[in-house]
């Protein structure tokens, strides 16, 4: 089995893997950032992986179907915002409320257009091509991984790149940040709060809709039920490990692409139940959180240990 983790092709589908929960990560990110818990995400990415399929099947336009998926992954980031926001709600209680509604909602509209409960098959939706990158694509073992992926994965490291940017480099992206860390005092520096945390909420929209769409327009070429299947609560793992810093939520993304890809060749290649086979990638990120905030806390102490040392020399 050790000779899958040389090949390129092994790598390539860890890349196409880890694109989803790596654009669920950074919506949660972004929450992070503005000082929001959004447990929504996983129900957002539902309800725009399906509306990707039926816009573009009914239209026959791929983008069309895309601008209504972000519309949408936008407008419910809006419900949840002024759920939690303006109405003061607990924040946790509306994201398992609005990840309920998904569930029960995409099922219920699934079954009116298409009659049937399971897939989204019925339909002629219609899906993101194949990108194949020209001089990278000839390059040996790296052109292999790197080329020939989905058009969403390279969408969302662009959206990575420019969110990151905005958030350390721009006005924005330091009022963003600043609400987040201390909104009493943002507030009496002339912020407006509320207005900085939904423009996070619309960033956190747009990348759970090209998360959602990925899955039922890129990896698969139709919606089915559940298709999500916990990657919008993987995403919060991944921001615990990066604590808010998309660059590093991307990279730790990898964990789960890798930890998924395996557990392909493990159902081909092994004779392991499959039940323990699929959660194999839960229990491999659990145990890396785990290990990643014992570190932290040794750090941290060490740090502590240090600075009363000094204080008292």
């Amino acid at each position: 089995m050790m000779e899958f983790f040389l090949s390129p092709t092994f790598w390539k589908t860890v890349l196409a893997s880890t694109t989803p929960v790596m654009l669920a990560t950074l919506a949660a990110n972004m929450m992070t950032k503005a000082g929001i818990f959004n447990l929504a995400i996983e129900g957002t990415m539902l309800i725009c992986a399906l509306t990707g399929v039926v816009v573009s099947a009914f239209t026959q336009n791929l983008w069309i179907g895309c601008i209504a998926a972000v519309a949408m992954g936008i407008l419910v980031s809006f419900i949840f915002g002024y759920f939690s926001l303006i109405m003061k709600g607990a924040m946790n209680a509306c994201g398992v409320a609005m990840n309920l509604i998904a569930t029960g909602g995409t099922v219920f509209v699934l079954v009116m257009l298409t009659g049937s409960k399971a897939n989204s098959s019925a339909l002629k939706s219609l899906t993101f091509p194949v990108v194949d990158i020209p001089v990278i694509k000839d390059i040996p073992v790296f052109g292999t991984i790197i080329s020939g992926q989905n058009m969403v994965t390279y969408i969302g490291w662009a959206i990575v790149v420019l969110t990151a940017w905005m958030l350390y480099k721009t006005k924005l992206g330091i009022n963003i940040r600043a609400v987040g860390e201390n909104p009493a005092a943002a507030k009496a520096s002339g912020i407006n709060v509320i207005w900085h945390q939904f423009v996070a909420l619309a960033i956190c929209g747009v990348s759970c809709s090209f998360g959602g769409m990925y899955l039922s327009m890129g990896a698969l070429r139709s919606f089915t039920t559940g298709m999500v299947a916990g990657r919008g609560y993987m995403s919060l793992a991944m921001d615990a490990m990066s604590q808010g810093n998309p660059v590093i939520g991307c990279l730790s993304s990898l964990l789960y692409g890798f930890s998924d890809t395996i557990t392909v060749y493990l159902q081909l290649y092994s004779k392991i139940d499959l039940k323990l086979i699929e959660a194999f990638p839960y229990l491999f990120i659990i145990v890396v959180l785990v290990i990643i905030q014992g570190i932290r806390k040794m750090v941290a102490h060490r740090k502590e240990k240090l600075a009363s040392l000094n204080q008292a020399a």
